[in-house]
């Protein structure tokens, strides 16, 4: 039926103006909403004519369809939200984005497909060219798209890439992030503290073997002096006999060599 409408009036369209009284801007503007409005009823058309193609390709076990796997508790716990139509909605919107990004086409969340649902909230998704969904995109060409904007998935429905799967979409890597510190400032810091540490350790070792010495020098002052003063008598230094070998007087040592031998 929209078929044959839309034959109609295309052949109304293609019709030349039979009253002159129309003029060539009115003529324009007629033929440019009428060309609008076929192409409407022709995207309709392809809709409907493809619904029961898409039913076939959204399938298990079909070579375009993708699966996704969401664990909602696993990443939220008790803050889980529900996943409804309307989470069913903003994934759709989420992929047609990544479309619109990746091949610059008008996609819309009609062009994305999802079948296959379960309670566990996981299933599949196809997708197919804006206004003809007897055309399916390839599984490469969708995985490329959904790589390019994946931290954009995640933070829309606040999951990760183990939370939030793309079966046979290998997940992108995250720019490793900077140190707010660098690492040689930090191996810097370690040295001039281990040198630090070092130099007071040694000052405070050499102050206390100093400290040592000039007791043990006090000491052994002490008691040279000591001995000092016990060979003092009288004001008079005298020299003690202890410890001192003496002198020889040869005065009273008898000279057996001037006696004459009998």
């Amino acid at each position: 039926m929209l078929d044959t409408f839309a034959g109609e009036l295309l052949k109304g369209v293609a019709k030349p103006a039979a009253s002159p009284e129309y003029s060539d801007g009115l003529l324009d503007d007629t033929h440019g909403g009428h060309v609008t409005l076929i192409v409407a009823l022709q995207c309709l058309i392809a809709t409907e004519s493809g619904a029961t193609a898409v039913d076939q390709l959204c399938s298990k076990g079909s070579p375009f369809a993708h699966k996704v796997r969401i664990s909602l508790n696993a990443a939220l716990g008790d803050q889980a939200y529900v996943w409804d139509d309307s989470e069913q909605f903003y994934f759709q919107a989420t992929v047609a984005y990544s479309m619109r990004k990746s091949m610059n086409k008008p996609f819309n969340v009609s062009d994305v497909h999802i079948c296959e649902e379960t309670k566990r909230i996981s299933f599949y998704f196809v997708v197919t060219e804006p206004c003809n969904t007897l055309q399916p995109l390839p599984k490469t060409d969708v995985g490329e798209a959904i790589r390019m904007v994946r931290a954009r998935f995640n933070n829309a429905f606040s999951l990760d890439d183990h939370t939030l799967e793309f079966l046979g979409i290998e997940p992108t890597l995250a720019p490793a992030s900077e140190p707010s510190v660098l690492v040689w400032l930090i191996a810097f810091g370690v040295v001039m503290g281990l040198i630090v540490a070092g130099l007071i350790t040694i000052i405070v070792l050499g102050h206390r073997d100093k400290v040592k010495r000039a007791r043990a020098s006090e000491k052994g002052d002490e008691e040279n002096e000591d001995k000092s003063l016990k060979g003092i008598e009288n004001g008079i230094y005298c020299n003690t006999l202890d410890g001192i070998e003496g002198q020889k007087n040869e005065a009273f040592y008898p000279d057996d060599d001037k006696l004459t031998k009998l």
